[in-house]
């Protein structure tokens, strides 16, 4: 989501910046709700925990985006998921009372909300879809294919420079496997070329090879 200045500067008066490191619950489920989040920058997963202790992630959400905004906007009173940072992330808090006023008087920044919170809901569905079409391999390209498109700009040969700092424990958490089968897929597209390294981090992203895994 791009803010104008204005909204911008509404943000920043209304609200508390807090920077988080690697691996810090930004709010979690149970939490009251009274505020939403603007991530100024960084990484972070929202994710859901099970009755036999499980993390299920159903989300990850980049410098730009808005979390915790479903329950302001609804009846619920408690947090149903959780947020964590995968790296270093630096986020506004921003009371509900603010939020909601910025949105009574900026019609605008209302239109970009009700926006976000569609295509949240498209990505839902599509994320249904992928999970009954595609095997690990395929949902592990999307995610990929995701996380390159929010991180890097297409370069020559469909290639995305990208620095994409994320462990396989966290991939795999995000789309519902294994660390040893995330290992084994990444050692395959790596070798296929749908993957560029530099010591242990991702670097490169070949699109359209890493599309040839996807079932559409």
């Amino acid at each position: 989501m791009v803010l104008t200045d204005d909204e911008m500067s509404f943000l920043t008066e209304n609200g508390s910046e807090i920077k988080y490191p690697k691996g810090q619950i930004i709010f979690s489920e149970g939490q009251k709700v009274n505020e939403i989040y603007f991530i100024k920058s960084g990484l972070v997963k929202i994710y859901r925990t099970t009755a036999d202790g499980r993390q299920v992630s159903v989300g990850l959400r980049y410098a730009g985006d808005f979390i915790g905004c479903a329950e302001i906007f609804s009846n619920y009173t408690e947090r149903e998921y959780s947020a964590e940072a995968m790296g270093k992330v630096s986020i506004l808090i921003v009371w509900k009372d603010s939020f909601k006023k910025m949105l009574a008087e900026r019609p605008q920044f209302s239109e970009k909300i009700l926006e976000l919170m569609s295509t949240r809901l498209r990505e839902a569905q599509n994320t249904l879809y992928d999970f009954i079409m595609n095997p690990i391999q395929g949902r592990l390209a999307i995610l990929l294919l995701s996380m390159a498109q929010r991180a890097g700009v297409e370069g020559e040969d469909d290639i995305i420079p990208v620095r994409l700092r994320v462990t396989q424990e966290e991939l795999a958490c995000v789309i519902g496997s294994a660390r040893q089968t995330i290992s084994s897929l990444l050692n395959m597209f790596r070798e296929d070329g749908s993957i560029i390294y530099k010591g242990r981090e991702i670097i490169g992203i070949n699109t359209k090879k890493l599309k040839s895994w996807i079932q559409e």
